[in-house]
């Protein structure tokens, strides 16, 4: 959301100097200030315990551009419950029922954990 929202000021700043400013800028300025927005963040945990490390991950922002942009090796979190301490909600569980639990590594990315914050 910040980043929108610098890119609206910055337009809005734009539109005042050249006397365009309009009302309908301000109340989208509001909007992007006052309405809370939902990222969402996939975790894929090496195991089902919450405190294990992270095998991959990927962050849905819809205030950030859609061009399709790669994660960074650098993790957001160790873990599943450092995010969680940071605010995230968790909204879905790894299905159990998915992996293969014996000796052999499975096929998944790892144990998929869903979570959400609102900004």
């Amino acid at each position: 959301m910040e980043t929108e929202l610098k890119i609206r000021l910055q337009s809005c700043r734009q539109k005042l100097k050249e006397g365009n400013l309009t009302d309908q800028d301000l109340e989208h300025l509001q909007e992007l200030v006052t309405s809370p927005k939902q990222i969402v963040l996939y975790l894929y945990s090496k195991s089902t315990n919450m405190r294990s490390g992270i095998a991959s991950w990927a962050l849905y922002d819809p205030m950030e551009p859609d061009e399709p942009k790669l994660a960074s090796q650098d993790l957001p979190y160790a873990s599943v419950i450092d995010a969680v301490k940071d605010g995230w909600r968790i909204v879905q569980f790894p299905i159990t029922k998915l992996y293969h639990f014996s000796d052999a590594d499975n096929d998944y990315l790892g144990y998929e954990f869903i979570l959400e914050k609102f900004v």
